[in-house]
């Protein structure tokens, strides 16, 4: 059993994001909102809507995760405002899709999305390194590979 934190250099990637989409929000006011007050109130809402994600929720979110990987299972835990708890059982994984963002390495912007029957378990924010190892610890003879070879 071991345990997996999301990368902390993804909370910073998400900060650094949200500083050009506040700024795009800002501009677009500008041009396509003839109302000065309704400007001010847009772009006061959105910069206040940006810290509160960035500063507040996000390190709350992400000091709140938690995956645990077992021999059996994949278990994760955390939540802002309400806890959540899942676990799925390696037996029941239909298919596992990973998602890398660009320079992923740098950003820890990696997901790994276990499918199985009625839902999906998602691991966010993880590191390269922990994506590839939940990725090659996981069993999954019981899964059928597809072939890629085309008829």
């Amino acid at each position: 059993m071991k345990d997996y934190y999301p990368d902390k250099r993804s909370l910073w990637a998400i900060k650094l994001l949200t500083i050009p989409l506040v700024a795009a929000i800002w501009i677009a006011a500008g041009i396509f909102i003839p109302f000065g007050i309704i400007i001010t109130i847009v772009r006061a809402a959105a910069v206040i809507i940006g810290v509160v994600l960035s500063f507040i929720y996000c390190p709350l979110l992400f000091r709140s995760l938690k995956y645990t990987v077992t021999d059996t299972e994949v278990k994760r835990s955390g939540g802002v405002f309400i806890k959540k708890y899942q676990s799925v059982r390696y037996s029941s994984v239909q298919y596992i899709t990973t998602a890398r963002s660009f320079l992923s390495q740098y950003t820890g912007l990696n997901f790994i999305v276990f499918f199985v029957y009625g839902g999906q378990l998602r691991l966010l924010f993880l590191s390269r390194d922990d994506a590839d190892e939940i990725m090659a610890s996981a069993p999954l003879s019981h899964m059928e590979r597809g072939n890629d070879n085309v008829s």
